[in-house]
C-alpha cells in the first residue's frame, strides 16, 4: 500500500495556554496533507467547483495518543481505504518526526454532493479519470462495483 508523506512544523500560534498544540490543529494538519495529495493528482477543488460538486468530510474519527509542541516536526501520514460505495475514506496518522512516536491517527469520509446537494453516485469523464488517477497514485484498483468514489 502506498502511503502519501508530508511534513508540518507546529507554529506558536497553534499551541494552547500549556504549551500543547490545540486538538483542532492535528486535524489541520490532515487536511494540508490531504490538500497537498489532492494537488499531487490534479484533485483540486478548483475541479470540483467547476464540474459542479462539493466534497464535504461527513464523518471523522479520531485518536489522540500524545501530544505536539511548539517547534515540533510533525509527519503526516495519509492512505486511501478503497470503498464500494460513493466516497473517499482516508486513513491518517500522525508522528513526531524526531521520536516516531504516535501523536494522533484516525479516518475520514468525504462524498460527492452536486450543486443541489444531493449525493452523486456516476460522475462524468473528467472527475472520474481523477478519482482514478488517486486510486492509481495509492496502487489501488477500483473496486468493481465502485461506479464512482
Amino acid at each position: 500500500m502506498h502511503i502519501f508523506e508530508t511534513e508540518v512544523k507546529v507554529r506558536f500560534n497553534e499551541v494552547d495556554q500549556w504549551g500543547i498544540v490545540y486538538y483542532a490543529n492535528y486535524l489541520t494538519y490532515v487536511e494540508v496533507a490531504r490538500a497537498e495529495l489532492f494537488e499531487k493528482v490534479g484533485l483540486l477543488p478548483t475541479l470540483l467547483s467547476r464540474t459542479g460538486f462539493t466534497a464535504p468530510i461527513v464523518s471523522l474519527q479520531a485518536n489522540f495518543r500524545s501530544s505536539a509542541v511548539f517547534n515540533d516536526t510533525l509527519v503526516v501520514k495519509l492512505h486511501l481505504i478503497p470503498q464500494i460505495t460513493a466516497k473517499l475514506v482516508f486513513g491518517f496518522t500522525i508522528l513526531s518526526k524526531d521520536t516516531g512516536q504516535v501523536v494522533m491517527d484516525g479516518e475520514s469520509t468525504q462524498v460527492l454532493l452536486n450543486e443541489k446537494g444531493f449525493m452523486v453516485f456516476v460522475l462524468n469523464a473528467e472527475l472520474a479519470g481523477k478519482i482514478k488517477d488517486l486510486h492509481d497514485f495509492f496502487g489501488l484498483e477500483m473496486l468493481e462495483k465502485q461506479s464512482s468514489i
